[in-house]
């Protein structure tokens, strides 16, 4: 049997493959329709769309991605071209702009219209709302591994060559958000540099750096 191993994404062979490792690693509080689909455009379609050359999988040795960390090295430049190039390729059926009323429940509840905003304005990540931060850490990153290629170290790997990569392009610092209940995700994360946004990113509502609603945002100095 062939071993696993981490290499660059590839369009043509690992698109459906990661999308199952979304859906299946999925945060169970969003494991519901519509919030499933629109979901993975927001946390993976649109970065292997955009940013294909810092995007990594993890083979399972046998061709199929059974892993991805997936990224941009400049988050500014990379929401720009979300707003121009990705969000008019989205299916209207599937993720309506938030101005459009629909007929169902479930697409109008307040958490999908604020996943369908976030969709359409090509929201990403907490630091857009800080500009001088997001200088410091221009680049961003998600990674999602399926549970049987967990604890392996295969996390750190998929990780390095992503930092790597953005190196290569330029970004001098990276962020990202996590759930900011996850201590074992947290704990990960500072093992491999990251720590806590200083800033307050609520507005003072929670009084913790870095924390914003449910999602605590890390960084790091590449």
């Amino acid at each position: 049997m062939s071993a696993p191993f981490v290499r660059p994404y590839d369009p043509i062979r690992d698109f459906e493959n990661g999308l199952h490792v979304f859906f299946a690693t999925i945060e169970p509080k969003l494991d519901w329709e519509p919030a499933r689909t629109i979901g993975s455009y927001l946390w993976y379609r649109v970065y292997v769309s955009l940013t294909p050359s810092t995007c990594f999988v993890l083979d399972d040795g046998n061709g199929r991605a059974v892993g991805y960390c997936i990224g941009t090295a400049d988050t500014a430049s990379f929401a720009q071209r979300w707003r121009d190039d990705f969000a008019p390729t989205v299916d209207p059926k599937k993720a309506p702009k938030p101005e459009i009323r629909t007929s169902d429940p479930m697409m109008e509840k307040e958490e999908t219209r604020g996943f369908r905003h976030a969709l359409h304005h090509a929201e990403c990540t907490a630091l857009q709302a800080w500009p001088e931060e997001l200088k410091k850490y221009p680049a961003h990153m998600h990674i999602d591994i399926l549970p049987e290629f967990q604890r392996k170290g295969w996390g750190s790997i998929l990780i390095s060559n992503l930092f790597e990569a953005l190196k290569r392009e330029g970004a001098h610092g990276i962020h990202l958000g996590m759930v900011r209940w996850n201590t074992a995700g947290k704990s990960f994360y500072e093992k491999l540099g990251f720590k806590a946004c200083p800033l307050v990113l609520d507005n003072g509502e929670s009084g913790e750096s870095g924390v914003n609603d449910g999602v605590l945002t890390m960084v790091k100095t590449l």
